[in-house]
């Protein structure tokens, strides 16, 4: 099983407006692929930059070539219309992991 784990470093005072468009864009376009289950959203504890808050988004799935596609189709798009109206305010960073 691979879990696709993107996590989302956001400006704080930015962070309401994610979190929307998390669970109204990204999760729904996660789960509408048929390539995942069992999304999971959650702030990362650590603080890893002044002012901003992570959160991770993961999902799992049994095809990890049909992960990879979605990522690289519809999760670049939506990531990068994140990146145009957000300016940099927001970044990412994408990591596939497998469950032992």
């Amino acid at each position: 099983m691979t879990i696709l784990n993107t996590t989302f470093i956001v400006a704080d005072d930015l962070l309401d407006q994610f979190l929307q468009w998390a669970r109204q864009t990204y999760v729904p376009s996660l789960l509408g692929s048929g390539v995942f289950e069992s999304p999971t959203m959650a702030k990362v504890l650590t603080q890893v930059e002044p002012g901003a808050t992570s959160v991770a988004i993961q999902a799992m799935s049994d095809d990890p070539v049909a992960a990879a596609r979605w990522h690289d189709g519809e999760a670049a798009l939506l990531k990068e219309n994140l990146t145009a109206a957000y300016r940099g305010r927001i970044l990412f960073f994408t990591t596939y992991m497998e469950v032992l």
